[in-house]
């Protein structure tokens, strides 16, 4: 405490002026005002929101998310992921727990269930095409030279021609890692020299792929997707066997997604545009959707859309579709997930037709080990033109195991297939297909893959067009061999099998075919030598 009864004469008796006690008592008085008001200051700051203690400048670029891919085993590691927003719903039982990692040390991200039958919902971005902590750009030039052979080049019964197939691409591919930009931008420039007689021996066959996201706020951001070829490679154009002649076409695909969280509602609106020229006709597709997702619970999301479709063809008038779906989920594990789909189309061409599906889907996943997606239901189309309603089983299956080196990838597909919307417009077809591989790695730098698929379409009765059903069988093997880290070497061997008949044993209706339809069936083998460079 600070002297009080001091008098003046006991002041000038020691030697203090009365100046030189203000200070004293001002500088005691403050530091008593600080102790009791330092309290009420302490408390007000823990409880008062968005008053933060000043913070240092962060760094120009966060340290990336990790999350493992879910389906296609790669020695690259994802790119960071946009920031999750934060909502108001409950948490789910996967946020509530402690994150599970994969092999890799990351957060194990489960396969999702497929969408709804006849739908064509965005898929999320891919994170496993930039490397974790990757700089803010890699650019990474190549240069492949390939020779292949066939002894079928023009995909005939009889008098099969033999070539010999060199070219020479230079590929430029762009990795993007920025804060709020993350994606992939690549092309390939590929000039061809054909041995076979009567055809073109010299070609351009470019290809240009692009998919990148950007994120505008935490709850808002968007994605792009961009796909180009040139070829005349009918696997390319339709990998299920309805084209099955050697012609060169040009197809182009345009995907944009906008994600929006609006409080506890996920909403998504999208367009995409596909494009697909050639001699034997042309295709433009317009599709443009949107949908809603909400959490009903804890465990529970609730997702409604809808998509309009627009089809220009050369063969055929203009037509259009209508759709609308609607998907239940409900989370059962930490990895697992079941529920119900649906989706219901008007199609309106030369015949007007309507396609139902219901499916119960289901998706589940165990780190490093076992994953599976998948759905199994029941179609019915219905044509105005069509003697009687097609009932269709339908499913979809997606599944892998990763041994402890080997890899296996299983899948099934059986539904309706609106052709205009993915090439060549073929009309409506049921398609059946299957497919498996097997990966193993030799040694380190060495790695042995074999596969094998099959796939039939059939024509549906009251279908615009009417042609005959194919099927095709593709199996073969690869070898791979990284000889150093900038070149590598592939050797690869292919056979197929292309039938067409008049069968319809899928599930629909036989139709009125044509029997002047000339029915082409052809065998092929294929090897292939590849050397590619990166610098």
């Amino acid at each position: 405490m600070c002297p009080r009864g001091s008098s003046r004469t006991e002041a000038t008796t020691q030697g203090e002026s009365r100046p030189s006690r203000l200070p004293l008592l001002l500088f005691c008085l403050l530091l008593a005002a600080l102790a009791l008001v330092s309290p009420p200051i302490a408390t007000a700051q823990e409880t008062t929101p968005g008053q933060t203690p000043p913070a240092q400048t962060p760094p120009a670029q966060t340290p990336p998310a990790q999350i493992s891919p879910t389906q296609i085993p790669s020695a690259q590691t994802p790119p960071p992921l946009p920031a999750q927003p934060q909502s108001a719903a409950p948490p789910t039982l996967q946020q509530t727990i402690t994150p599970v990692l994969g092999p890799d040390g990351k957060p194990y991200v489960p396969p999702q269930p497929p969408g709804p039958s006849q739908t064509r919902i965005p898929g999320a971005f891919d994170t496993s095409i930039i490397p974790t902590g990757a700089p803010r750009f890699i650019f990474t030039p190549s240069l492949t030279l390939a020779e292949q052979w066939t002894d079928n080049f023009f995909l005939v019964d009889r008098g099969r021609t033999e070539n010999f197939r060199t070219s020479l691409a230079l590929g430029l591919a762009l990795l993007m890692n920025l804060p709020n930009t993350q994606g992939s931008i690549s092309t390939s420039l590929a000039g061809a020299y054909d041995s076979a007689p009567d055809t073109e021996n010299f070609n351009f066959f470019p290809s240009f792929h692009a998919t990148v996201i950007h994120t505008f706020t935490p709850r808002l951001s968007l994605t792009i997707t961009e796909d180009l070829r040139r070829d005349d490679d009918p696997l390319f154009a339709d990998p299920n066997g309805l084209r099955r002649n050697r012609e060169t076409f040009v197809t182009n695909t345009l995907s944009l997604s906008l994600n929006w969280l609006v409080d506890i509602f996920q909403t998504q609106l999208y367009y995409r545009n596909l494009l697909f020229f050639s001699d034997s006709g042309d295709t433009i597709s317009h599709i443009i959707g949107g949908n809603v997702s909400m959490p009903a619970g804890a465990l529970n999301t609730l997702t409604g859309g809808y998509e309009f479709s627009f089809h220009d063809t050369s063969s055929n008038s203009d037509s259009y579709s209508n759709r609308v779906y609607g998907i239940f989920r409900r989370q059962i594990g930490t990895f697992t997930t079941v529920g119900v789909s649906s989706s219901f189309a008007w199609n309106h061409t030369t015949s007007d037709s309507t396609i139902f599906n219901v499916s119960l889907i289901g998706s589940h996943g165990i780190p490093g080990g076992f994953s599976v997606s998948g759905s199994v239901g029941y179609g019915l189309f219905d044509s105005s033109t069509a003697s009687k309603p097609t009932h269709l089983f339908t499913a979809s299956l997606n599944a892998s195991y990763q041994f402890a080196r080997g890899f296996v990838t299983v899948g099934f597909f059986q539904d309706v297939r609106q052709t205009a919307e993915e090439g060549q417009d073929f009309g409506l077809v049921t398609t059946r297909a299957a497919r498996g591989s097997f990966s193993y790695p030799i040694t380190p730098f060495i790695n042995a893959n074999v596969h094998a698929e099959y796939s039939r379409n059939e024509p549906l009765e009251g279908s615009s067009q009417t042609i005959p059903s194919s099927s095709i069988l593709t199996a073969g093997a690869n070898l791979s061999w990284q000889i150093t880290n900038w070149l590598s070497m592939t050797l690869a061997y292919l056979y197929i099998d292309r039938k067409t008949d008049r069968d319809t044993n899928i599930g629909s209706n036989p139709g009125e075919f044509n029997r002047n339809t000339f029915l082409q069936n052809s065998t092929e083998n294929r090897a292939t030598a590849t050397i590619t460079a990166t610098f």
